[in-house]
């Protein structure tokens, strides 16, 4: 790294984790193709809500057992 991307780098290093997670996030997000169409870009937004319900729902705490169990169910009402 060179000049001013290493100085904003270390600048960037300093902040807390969540802030760092925060700021890769949107510098991944520039990085990436942006959606051809109206259609895409509402796939892309439903699949980014539908990452965080699930981050959410199976945030640290709940047992596998119980996320196992849970699971198998819905699978044996879809049957």
């Amino acid at each position: 790294m060179v000049g001013a991307t290493k100085k904003h780098v270390d600048e960037l290093l300093k902040l807390p984790a969540e802030q760092r997670s925060e700021a890769a996030e949107a510098l991944l997000l520039s990085l990436e193709q942006e959606p051809e169409s109206d259609d895409q870009a509402a796939v892309a937004a439903d699949w980014a809500r539908e990452i965080e319900r699930r981050v959410e729902e199976n945030a640290p705490g709940v047992q596998a057992e119980t996320v196992f169990t849970e699971g198998r169910a819905r699978l044996q009402k879809q049957s």
